[in-house]
């Protein structure tokens, strides 16, 4: 339908425009429907292809990329009506780099039979480069040097503005009668379609960050899971400003340190949740301290060496481009977003502005949620000890029984009690009873892996949930344990205060067939060791009996081999 719609209009064209300029005017008006028709009703995706006896080609830039807004398709669809319009054997569309010394091919289309001599060029003493940042158009005929394309015997050059663009028409013999005018002509339209296309992707841009800041206006405040939070408010970072990557951080103002809270998009490695920083080691934390928002157009033209997360964060590829925004409630800041991109200056005053909404929408949200974390965390875990609780762990034993159930894989369990806990209390105040659990609760939680869930049952009483292991094993980490706790005395006003513990260990299926009754059963082998003399393990055997290893009496049987105490 367009190439009818070119025809009537090309010729239409040919009654208005006096000889010798008619045809190639009358060409560049069937162009103009091109123009507007393609990008703006069509979408360029619904533009019928040219055949492939005279199809344009695009070459992708390596560096730098093209500006947003190009669309290759449409460009080289364009310049295929340029080169038929103005009779050329070759038409390309280049542009200057922002530092005028290389220029990109972006489209480029010939008669069949012909290649692109180069997808990039350098402008060093090269007539592209005088054409285009002296904006005037440029016929060359071949003399004793060749012409930029080798083959042609003259060229046209004219500055397009797509930006800092440049149109060049190859002939193998003279430029056409009416070629030249028609070329100027063909620059401006393709500028205008550059302009046209550049807006629309700003349209579309727009449309995305409003549509991103109405999602994050709604689903931010109901978000009570920090993680996910993080994880949302990190992605609407990243879609608000077309970034590479983005981060989430907490701030605890009165500490001067941060903790990153989630990434999203392209990361640095070391930078990950938990991942901690200071006011003075990176560029959140500056922000942070300060209360102010930070922006970089290229972070290579910093003098400081500032990481931009994390004191040693390493990058793939460094980012360029940067910008880093305070989240404050009630004029406290309480986190961080960052945003970057590997290209330079990605990240303008339009962006920013996005930014800022965010910063204004996500403070008192982000609040809920660490205070909804800090309810959850003192519901799961021990006060005292930071370990998990009786009901956490009553929960993951439900869950390892049913994982039992129904795959029949082994799981072990150990109990430990601190031997004559009472004396210390008695002795040194119960200031010095807590520290003994405290100190108890670090070594259990460091000999353990991280797959085990180490809790505190209640009083001196501990437990340790042991996935995928068999009884021995489980035997070998509670040896490990009350060795590590015998060994490592607490040191109370100076004074080391040694502790002992006892311990009983059982396993499903090993020591019993039920999973319900693996606590019981651990717990007996726990009262062995207590009646034998205490600081020493205890396995339930098969059958509800019991064997004994470690330091101690004989008031229970020996596991078989040398005791591991």
């Amino acid at each position: 339908m367009l190439l009818l719609l070119a025809a009537v209009v090309a010729a239409l064209g040919s009654l208005f425009v006096p000889d010798p300029w008619d045809v190639p005017l009358a060409a560049l008006a069937a162009l103009l429907v091109g123009v507007f028709a393609a990008p703006l009703l069509a979408r360029s995706a619904a533009v019928r292809p040219a055949s492939p006896s005279s199809a344009p080609e695009t070459r992708a830039p390596s560096e730098p990329p093209a500006a947003e807004g190009d669309d290759p398709d449409v460009l080289s669809r364009e310049l295929e009506l340029v080169r038929l319009a103005t009779d050329a054997h070759e038409a390309a569309l280049w542009r200057m780099w922002p530092d005028e010394t290389r220029a990109t091919l972006l489209a480029w289309s010939a008669l069949p039979g012909y290649a692109p001599e180069a997808d990039e060029l350098s402008l060093l003493g090269h007539p592209f480069g005088w054409a285009i940042t002296e904006r005037v158009h440029v016929r060359l005929e071949r003399g004793r040097k060749p012409l930029p394309t080798t083959w042609a015997a003259e060229m046209l050059l004219v500055p397009v503005d797509a930006p800092s663009g440049l149109l060049a028409l190859a002939y193998t013999g003279g430029v056409p009668p009416g070629a030249e005018p028609g070329a100027l002509l063909a620059a401006t339209q393709l500028g205008a379609i550059s302009t046209l296309l550049h807006r629309r992707d700003e349209a579309a841009r727009t449309e995305t960050r409003v549509r991103t800041l109405f999602e994050a206006v709604r689903n931010l405040p109901g978000e009570l899971d920090l993680e996910r939070f993080a994880e949302e408010l990190g992605e609407a970072v990243r879609r608000s400003t077309d970034a590479a990557g983005a981060a989430v951080a907490t701030w605890d103002a009165e500490a001067g340190r941060g903790e990153i809270l989630g990434v999203v998009g392209e990361a640095p490695g070391r930078v990950g949740p938990g991942h901690a920083f200071a006011d003075g080691e990176s560029r959140l934390g500056l922000a942070a301290k300060h209360g102010v928002a930070l922006s970089y157009g290229d972070l290579r033209r910093e003098r400081d060496a500032l990481p931009l997360c994390v004191p040693g964060e390493r990058w793939t590829e460094a980012p360029r481009s940067a910008a880093v925004v305070p989240l404050a409630a009630d004029g406290r800041v309480v986190g961080v977003v960052a945003a970057w991109d590997p290209r330079p200056d990605r990240i303008g005053e339009t962006e920013m502005e996005f930014l800022r909404l965010l910063g204004a929408l996500a403070p008192l949200p982000l609040r809920s949620a660490r205070q909804y974390e800090a309810l959850d965390r003192r519901a799961s875990e021990d006060a005292l000890t930071g370990l998990p609780n009786r009901r956490t762990f009553e929960a993951r034993l439900a869950a390892a029984s049913s994982h039992f159930e129904r795959y029949q894989r082994p799981f072990s369990l150990l109990i430990l009690d601190v031997d004559h806990f009472k004396k210390f209390n008695d002795t040194w105040g119960h200031e010095a009873g807590d520290r003994v659990l405290q100190h108890v609760a670090e070594l259990v939680r460091a000999s353990v892996r991280e797959v085990d869930l180490p809790a505190r049952l209640g009083g001196e009483e501990f437990v340790v949930l042991l996935p995928e292991t068999p009884l021995m094993a489980a035997v070998e980490v509670a040896e490990r344990v009350r060795r590590s706790i015998a060994g490592k005395p607490v040191v109370w006003h100076g004074r080391p205060l040694e502790v002992k513990a006892s311990l009983g260990v059982a396993t499903c299926p090993e020591s019993v067939e039920s999973p319900h009754e693996l606590l019981a059963a651990a717990d007996a082998a726990l009262y062995r060791s207590k009646g034998a003399g205490r600081n020493r393990t205890t396995a339930a055997p098969p059958g509800g009996g019991s064997v004994g290893t470690g330091k101690g009496g004989d008031g229970a049987a020996k596991v078989p081999g040398k005791p591991l105490a």
